[in-house]
């Protein structure tokens, strides 16, 4: 026979076994399992939602047992309770890319529809659909250059993702780094040295982008001659003028076919002077130049210099060497006198006189140009004149006298030269 503390004995346990028992979902009710985000990048997290709703459409008790399970990453809790009718845990992506299939069960409850008690999260890598890439600038200059590579990582929706890894590949230079991981505006960067045309891509996960080409500008690109202003030949020895001591040259700048289009050209003549050239649009520009010659007997250089840069900030130069020889030494000039008496009289008598001159021409051979005659007649009386014929007459005596006759010549440099001559002027009976 029981006692009755046997029989409260046997009640108490039992009230205690069913306080440990979990309460699940019953019979014909419903599960949907629900994620505000369907892409995390790896080491994400993000929330995971279960809805358990009787037959009758209304959420099941609270306190109902509804247990998570995962294919990738984990969750945490694994089992949570329903508060109305919606159990929560909290999805962490790990490090490791592919698809999580989040999975919520509780007792008899069934899919609301197919596959409504799973819900599938992206990770990492897996969730890339388009990668796409850009080079800035897309060319480099003729020497090479640096240009950025930016990678675009986005989601079969369109949606960017973060932190994914991105390989980039070039078949020619020198990548500052092959992988970069993207930021929250999904692009991966990383900076490309070239001096070749270059062929880069980049990958993400099993996408990669298509070819993008770096490419090589063409640069500017100047010629420069130079030729003596009169006569022939190059500027490797133009003779200084006699006459002023300078040389004066012709060049001629050239923007040949496959240069860059030009911003400025600059012609820097080496003297201390320079002359804006502009951009060279029609290909050739000829400038005229003079420059002093040497002040002894050695030789004076210039080097002229042409300097273009184009409309992307790339330069280049040519250059060419003038040398301005000493002037030519004249030779001297060689002066005479032909004299022609008239008749004496008691007024007078008339004497003509004629200056001759050879040498002195100003390239050193031929003769010089005469500007002025000056005249001494030795009786003192003289005479300026431009013609190398001069009449004077002298007055007659009783007895015959003589008188020396000099001219002077001077040439347009002012060199000089002279000679004399000695008459007899006849006495007058």
């Amino acid at each position: 026979m029981r006692t009755a503390a046997g029989l409260l004995l046997l009640v108490s346990l039992a009230t205690a076994g069913c306080d440990q028992a979990q309460l699940l979902a019953p019979t014909k009710s419903t599960i949907t399992v629900s994620a505000p985000t369907r892409v995390l990048p790896t080491g994400g997290s993000t929330e995971v939602s279960a809805l358990v709703v009787e037959q009758a459409g209304t959420p099941v008790p609270n306190g109902t047992t509804v247990r998570f399970t995962t294919s990738l990453g984990r969750v945490d809790p694994v089992e949570a309770q329903t508060r109305n009718g919606v159990a929560t845990t909290t999805f962490h992506a790990m490090n490791t890319s592919g698809v999580a299939r989040i999975t919520a069960v509780s007792g008899a409850a069934t899919a609301a529809s197919d596959n409504a008690n799973v819900v599938e999260i992206t990770v990492g890598a897996a969730a890339v659909s388009t990668v796409t890439l850009r080079a800035s600038p897309g060319s480099v200059g003729p020497s090479g250059g640096t240009v950025e590579l930016i990678a675009t990582v986005v989601a079969d929706n369109g949606r960017a993702l973060e932190g994914i890894p991105v390989t980039f590949n070039a078949d020619q230079g020198t990548l500052s780094a092959p992988t970069a991981t993207t930021n929250a505006s999904g692009e991966a960067r990383t900076t490309l040295t070239t001096s070749q045309q270059t062929v880069v891509s980049a990958t993400a996960g099993t996408k990669t982008s298509s070819n993008v080409t770096v490419s090589m500008r063409s640069g500017p690109i100047v010629s420069i001659t130079c030729a003596p202003a009169s006569g022939t030949g190059n500027c490797a020895a133009v003779q200084a003028s006699s006459t002023n001591n300078t040389a004066t040259v012709l060049f001629t700048v050239t923007r040949p076919t496959g240069s860059s289009t030009l911003r400025t050209a600059t012609l820097d003549f080496g003297d201390g002077t320079s002359q804006a050239l502009g951009n060279l649009a029609g290909g050739t520009a000829t400038i005229t130049h003079t420059y002093s010659g040497p002040d002894g007997s050695t030789a004076r250089a210039y080097t002229a210099t042409v300097t273009a840069v184009d409309i992307n900030g790339e330069t280049a130069a040519a250059s060419t060497t003038v040398i301005v020889t000493p002037k030519p030494t004249p030779t001297p000039i060689n002066v005479t006198i032909t004299t022609e008496s008239g008749t004496a009289t008691e007024n007078g008598q008339r004497w003509t006189f004629t200056a001759n001159h050879t040498g002195g021409g100003e390239s050193g051979t031929g003769d010089a140009t005469i500007q002025q005659y000056r005249w001494d007649f030795g009786d003192g009386k003289g005479a300026e004149t431009s013609g190398k014929t001069v009449s004077h007459v002298y007055a007659t005596r009783t007895t015959e006298t003589k008188y020396v006759v000099t001219v002077t010549v001077r040439t347009p440099d002012n060199r000089t030269a002279s000679a004399t001559t000695e008459i007899l002027v006849s006495k007058f009976p």
